[in-house]
């Protein structure tokens, strides 16, 4: 399934199917969830965005049914989002179900969360959740990622590492190397461009991310 090595760049979260030879990515589908078996690396998640606009319950029924699928390592993107018209309690609800469906498979977490980092980490401490959990394209103070590294999250970093001072920037530098990812998400640019923007704000080779966050992806992802 997995043909990478430490060599290549890990994208973790892309909506763009890339198969550039040296790169390996995890595309996130959040519909048409029968193209898993079209793509080595798929995502498989809710997001809290189309509760209001899918039938959630068949959404979630959908998932079950594919998350099995070996090609699925990941659950999401899913999680929570103040600055949406849908009831907290509604988004809970449906992400708790993508919890324990994670937890079931043991498969991490993709996690998408806008200003509701206080209820993730009551969540996790709730569930007592087990599985990785990764918030997806962080870009926040310090204060939140002291609490989200005091709690056993991980981080994956993306474009906002492009924007001149982004709070990202910043928190890439003080963020443990085994808690860290990059990704896409859905930017224009070549995952290589964020590599190269994370070594330079951590002061380290391309090379030497590389491998240790392919070290992190067999760990997280394949259980190595």
């Amino acid at each position: 399934m997995i043909s990478g090595h430490s060599a290549d760049y890990i994208n973790i979260h892309s909506h763009k199917p890339v198969q550039n030879a040296g790169q390996v990515t995890v595309l996130n589908l959040s519909d048409h969830f029968e193209q898993v078996s079209l793509h080595p690396l798929v995502s498989i998640g809710l997001h809290p965005w189309y509760i209001s606009r899918e039938n959630p319950q068949k959404v979630l029924s959908q998932i079950r049914e594919y998350a099995i699928h070996p090609h699925v390592i990941a659950i999401g993107e899913c999680g929570l989002d103040l600055l949406i018209d849908v009831p907290l309690l509604e988004q809970e609800f449906f992400f708790r179900d993508q919890i324990l469906l994670a937890e079931s498979l043991r498969k991490p977490l993709i996690i998408h969360c806008v200003k509701a980092f206080n209820e993730l980490i009551r969540i996790k401490k709730e569930m007592d959740v087990t599985v990785p959990m990764i918030i997806h394209g962080f870009n926040n103070n310090a204060a939140i990622a002291g609490q989200l590294q005091q709690h056993g999250f991980y981080l994956s970093f993306g474009k906002a590492l492009l924007k001149h001072h982004s709070p990202a920037i910043s928190q890439i530098t003080q963020w443990p190397a085994e808690r860290l990812f990059l990704e896409t998400d859905d930017a224009d640019t070549d995952i290589s461009r964020i590599f190269e923007a994370a070594a330079a704000c951590r002061q380290t080779s391309p090379e030497a991310l590389r491998q240790q966050i392919f070290k992190n992806f067999k760990h997280v992802f394949l259980h190595e």
